[in-house]
């Protein structure tokens, strides 16, 4: 299937280097493969012969031969690598800045660095027919998540950051049935200031713009034990606490 997956990892993991650590966030070893091993292997069942991955980075870190070599030995084929001078001010913005990049007339799924799915527990199958958008999530506690609210018919009616409007939070993954349509929708989306939550341009309110135009957003609601945070110290530490046999890889 022909798809454009966009990798955002154009952040600086000041919380690990704070925390004694020397070397970027995505070449933590952790049960023998590094994060970005582990985020990548998430995606699996979407990593087709169709997709293209793109990789949007930070110039800083020089991460180009990294993935390069991880893509290679995970047989991921077709990738294209973005490095950006500076921080931007959101995944959001990373992600559209991406879009030279992007194969026309395809779908958009846009992941993060620091999340590990158990891949059998994320597929394309999931996603509901009539899906303009797709947002997986789970029910965990906490206000520091995205989270999505739903109609009585199972479809998305809101979508906000960081505010608890129900018990579904994002996993961090959000699909956009055309590339196309994403580009547009942040373009006028964020053309207002007051759509940014506390200064930064996020994914998940985005999908505001697609529902005003009258689309649909669906959801999945995954088992908490088959998604693995890894995007602060004492996530990972929980992380290599589990037993490998805890974990599964395919």
């Amino acid at each position: 299937m022909k798809q454009n997956i966009v990798i955002t990892m154009a952040g600086r993991g000041s919380r690990f280097t704070a925390a004694g650590y020397t070397m970027p966030k995505y070449e933590i070893m952790a049960h023998g493969a590094s994060l970005f091993d582990w985020s990548m292997r998430s995606l699996q069942h979407f990593l087709t012969a169709g997709s293209r991955a793109i990789f949007v980075c930070l110039k800083e870190n020089d991460s180009a031969p990294y993935v390069r070599a991880r893509c290679a030995a995970l047989g991921i084929a077709d990738i294209r690598i973005l490095e950006l001078d500076e921080l931007t001010d959101g995944q959001a913005t990373s992600a559209y800045l991406s879009r030279a990049l992007w194969l026309a007339d395809a779908p958009l799924l846009v992941y993060n660095i620091d999340t590990y799915v158990e891949p059998q527990a994320l597929q394309p199958s999931q996603i509901r027919e009539g899906s303009d958008g797709w947002v997986p999530c789970f029910q965990v506690p906490g206000e520091h998540w995205s989270f999505v609210r739903l109609g009585a018919d199972g479809w998305a009616v809101d979508l906000a950051e960081k505010q608890r409007i129900s018990e579904y939070a994002s996993i961090g993954l959000y699909w956009f049935a055309d590339g196309a349509g994403y580009a547009d929708a942040y373009e006028r989306f964020f053309a207002d200031p007051a759509n940014l939550v506390r200064g930064e341009r996020y994914i998940a309110p985005l999908y505001r713009q697609l529902l005003r135009d009258g689309g649909k957003i669906s959801i999945s609601d995954l088992a908490p034990d088959s998604v693995h945070v890894l995007g602060t110290p004492a996530e990972l530490e929980l992380f290599l606490a589990r037993g490998p046999e805890q974990l599964k890889a395919d």
